[in-house]
């Protein structure tokens, strides 16, 4: 159950992401350097305009899933002032900035009148990177990541590996000796090797990451459904419908495979789980997901050198999380084996 309400939390982030984060802009990548490397709880005023030469026609439901484009230009402070026809502006480094109203197009205006009406208060619930990003924000966005490329990952292995794994254990003969050998073959391969080549072939991209993850997947369905097929096709149940003259392909679909759906679910709640965190390792290594859009692996490239350098949680969240949701997986794999189990 643990495992499961930390799934469906983190469905629903990734489904509602732009709508829940605070920076809700693409990729959550409004980047102010003037707050970077901020600790968790950090809070900040920041002066809010408008730069007339940003315009965005993205509609609605297009934002949601993307992103909400922004021409509002933030400035965080820690000290503001006015001098004559000028701001200026101390930041939480204590460097002073002085800009002019008429650049900001705030002319004509009071510091009590600026305040009131474009001075907003951020709260950044897990602090900033090393840009001035929002690292939550970040992070939910990572999670849609790893939870998409899992899932279209396992869809592709599962269908190669049913498809693969039925014929060759129902029919037997040449076709089971070229589907085993197959089976060999990319069994003897490291699976994080073969994803690198598929890349490194393809380019990078989400789409080629999870068509390369579950090319390799494929596998470890093949094997578990080739065996328990085997096993069917002998069963009584198997005999009574080819004696009332049902073909081939009625009884694999109709009889044996949902008779064997038990085996498949586990495997594929582990190999959701491999998914993650080959995507993850991937774009460590700069092979996965392309900055600025944030993925896991390369906020964990990106912040991992503070872990011993005085900020260890810009390191920590992201490290946190994708265990998380690997032990998550992990943990509904043994739930659903312990529930198809007959034996017991």
């Amino acid at each position: 159950m643990v495992g499961l309400w930390i799934i469906a939390i983190s469905i629903l982030l990734a489904l509602f992401a732009y709508v829940i984060i605070p920076e809700n802009t693409p990729n959550a990548n409004r980047q102010l350097p003037e707050i970077a490397l901020q600790p968790p709880l950090f809070n900040t005023d920041c002066i809010k305009y408008q730069n007339a030469a940003k315009h965005s026609d993205k509609s609605w439901l297009s934002s949601v899933i993307t992103g909400y484009e922004s021409n509002d230009v933030y400035i965080p402070f820690e000290k503001l002032e006015l001098i004559g026809e000028e701001l200026q502006i101390t930041n939480h480094y204590g460097q002073i900035r002085i800009l002019p109203f008429v650049d900001l197009g705030l002319e004509n205006m009071s510091i009590s009148e600026l305040k009131a009406n474009h001075v907003i208060h951020r709260k950044y619930w897990l602090g900033t990177d090393r840009y001035g990003r929002d690292i939550l924000s970040r992070l939910i966005l990572g999670i849609r990541v790893s939870l998409t490329v899992g899932l279209l990952a396992v869809t592709i292995s599962v269908i190669i590996g049913i498809f693969l794994g039925s014929i060759s254990g129902y029919f037997g003969g040449w076709i089971d000796q070229v589907i085993s050998f197959m089976i060999n073959v990319s069994w003897s391969i490291p699976t994080l090797l073969l994803v690198f080549a598929i890349v490194l072939a393809l380019g990078r991209g989400v789409g080629i990451i999870f068509l390369a993850v579950g090319l390799t997947m494929w596998v470890d369905v093949a094997r578990i459904v080739r065996g328990q097929v085997l096993q069917q096709k002998n069963m009584q149940y198997v005999q009574a419908a080819k004696s009332i003259g049902l073909t081939e392909l009625p009884i694999l679909a109709r009889h044996i495979l949902p008779n064997i759906v038990g085996p498949i679910l586990v495997i594929a709640a582990a190999n959701f789980a491999t998914a993650i965190l080959i995507e993850a390792g991937l774009s460590y290594l700069g092979f996965g997901i392309r900055p600025p859009a944030p993925s896991i692996g390369n906020m964990l490239n990106e912040q991992y050198g503070f872990a011993l350098s005085g900020k260890p949680f810009l390191a920590l969240v992201p490290a946190i999380t994708i265990m998380l949701l690997v032990l998550a997986f992990n943990l509904i794999g043994t739930g659903l084996r312990d529930a198809f189990d007959v034996r017991d």
